[in-house]
């Protein structure tokens, strides 16, 4: 948090008090791809943009561990990716593709996707990224807000999404402990 509070985009967002599910700071993605660490972010979203950063952590100290140094002034790359104004919910390495589950900043109902970052892991720091929508994701009027998501083949055998739900709807709630989640195939 330290190394934002005077970014240019976010430094503002980090000191406020806004609510994170209120467009505030809020991180809720997160997929590692070799040294690289990459952090959705819910909120906030600049004008239709939301916002992807990554880093690196390397040891300080035993068993402590400090944002790695990439290049002479800078912690963290910070990635804008054009989501139509919804926020990132999570993230998901596919190769190295990042599939971003977007979802509103706000605790609303509203539209639910998920996108296609080709070469998601290598993309440049200093270009606007346009995903493509790969999946629209059903949501409810009150819950089933999509939350989290995996790649899954266990019984499908192609390649599908596993998502799963924030304030499921009653007809997910099997028991006191079960709750229904969705596959979705992605071919």
């Amino acid at each position: 948090m330290e190394a934002l509070l005077n970014d240019v985009h976010l430094g503002a967002y980090v000191k406020a008090t806004i609510p994170g599910k209120e467009n505030g700071f809020d991180i809720e993605g997160i997929a590692v791809y070799q040294e690289r660490i990459f952090l959705g972010l819910r909120g906030p979203v600049l004008r239709g943009w939301a916002v992807m950063l990554e880093i690196e952590l390397e040891s300080s100290a035993p068993n402590l561990l400090k944002l790695k140094q990439l290049s002479a002034n800078q912690l963290y790359k910070k990635h804008f990716i054009y989501l139509n104004g919804l926020g990132i919910r999570d993230l998901c390495l596919d190769g190295e593709d990042l599939l971003i589950l977007a979802g509103p900043t706000m605790d609303l109902d509203g539209p639910v996707r998920v996108y296609k970052l080709e070469n998601g892991v290598n993309i440049r720091e200093d270009v606007l990224s346009k995903p493509e929508i790969i999946k629209e994701i059903p949501y409810g009027n009150g819950d089933d807000h999509a939350e989290g998501m995996t790649l899954f083949t266990e019984f499908t055998q192609t390649r599908s999404i596993l998502v799963l739900y924030d304030s499921p709807a009653e007809a997910r709630l099997q028991s006191d402990s079960d709750v229904v989640a969705d596959v979705f195939k992605l071919d």
